[in-house]
C-alpha cells in the first residue's frame, strides 16, 4: 500500500500540475500496487504520519501566500515527516514556501524556515526573453539520480539563494540564482525543482526512478514500462531539440 497526499491541490495547480500526482497513482496502479491519494488544502485536518508521498505544485503569487499561511501552522508536522525520510516532491514556486523568507520590493514575507535558503522576487528582467519580470522558457537539466536529461518549463518571478544541495544542473539563466548552474533543492527524500510541465509526465525515467526506490523500501515490486507512450514522447522531444535519443 502506498499512501499519497496532494497538498493544496486546489490553489497550487497552475500548468496542469495535478498531473504529477495522477502520474504517481497511474504507474503504481499499472503495477497492481494498492494506492490511495488524498486531496487536502487550507484548514483541512491532516495526519502526516499516514503518508508515504506528499506532492505540492505551483500556483500564482496570491495563492502561494494563501498556502504559506496554512503551511506555517503545519511546519512542525512537516519537519517530522521529512526527518522520517518520507518523500516530499515540490514543483514550481512551491519550493519558496520551505525557505526562510521571500523578499519583495515592499517587504519580506517570512516563511517557516524548514530549509535555510531564501527567495527574492525579480526587480528587473533576468534576460531579454522574459516579460513582466519573469523567467520563462523550456529547460534541459541533468541530475545525479538518472542518466537521462530532465526536461521542463519555467515561468517564475523568483531567484533562490543559499541552496547548498541542488537537485539539478542546468543552464545559468534557468538556475536558482541566474549565476550558477544549480537548480532546485534536495535534502533526505525532499526533491524540489522550479520546473513545471508537469514534471513526472514529461520525465517518465525520473518517475520510474522514484517509484522503484519507494517500492523497494516498502518491499513492493515495481516494473518499468519501456514502451510507454510517455517514453516515446520524451524521446521524440529530445530528438526535436537535437539531443541524442535515449536507447
Amino acid at each position: 500500500m502506498i499512501n499519497i497526499l496532494h497538498l493544496y491541490y486546489d490553489i497550487l495547480n497552475l500548468y496542469g500540475e495535478n498531473a504529477n500526482s495522477r502520474a504517481l497513482v497511474n504507474e503504481l496502479k499499472r503495477n497492481k500496487i494498492k494506492t490511495t491519494v488524498d486531496y487536502k488544502s487550507i484548514n483541512d485536518k491532516i495526519n502526516f504520519d499516514k503518508y508515504d508521498i506528499i506532492y505540492i505544485g505551483s500556483g500564482d503569487e496570491e495563492n502561494l501566500l494563501l498556502a504559506l499561511s496554512d503551511l506555517d501552522k503545519r511546519s512542525e508536522s512537516i519537519k517530522k515527516y521529512i526527518d522520517m525520510d518520507k518523500y516530499l516532491f515540490l514543483t514550481g514556486n512551491s519550493m519558496y514556501l520551505f525557505g526562510t523568507k521571500i523578499k519583495t520590493l515592499g517587504s519580506d514575507i517570512y516563511c517557516p524556515g524548514i530549509f535555510n535558503y531564501h527567495t527574492e522576487y525579480l526587480t528587473e528582467n533576468a534576460f531579454k526573453s522574459a516579460s513582466s519580470l519573469r523567467i520563462v522558457g523550456e529547460t534541459v537539466s541533468h541530475s545525479k539520480l538518472i542518466k537521462e536529461p530532465i526536461i521542463g518549463f519555467q515561468n517564475r518571478c523568483g531567484l533562490v539563494y543559499n541552496v547548498k544541495t541542488p537537485l539539478l544542473n542546468t543552464d545559468t539563466k534557468y538556475s536558482n540564482d541566474n549565476k550558477t548552474n544549480s537548480e532546485g533543492f534536495t535534502h533526505k527524500n525532499v526533491y524540489a525543482t522550479q520546473n513545471i510541465g508537469p514534471l513526472f509526465i514529461r520525465n517518465p525515467y525520473l518517475l520510474d526512478y522514484f517509484l522503484e526506490k519507494i517500492c523497494k523500501e516498502k518491499k513492493l515490486t515495481y516494473k518499468v514500462d519501456n514502451n510507454s507512450t510517455s517514453k516515446k514522447a520524451y524521446k521524440e522531444y529530445l530528438e526535436s531539440i537535437n539531443l541524442a535519443s535515449i536507447k
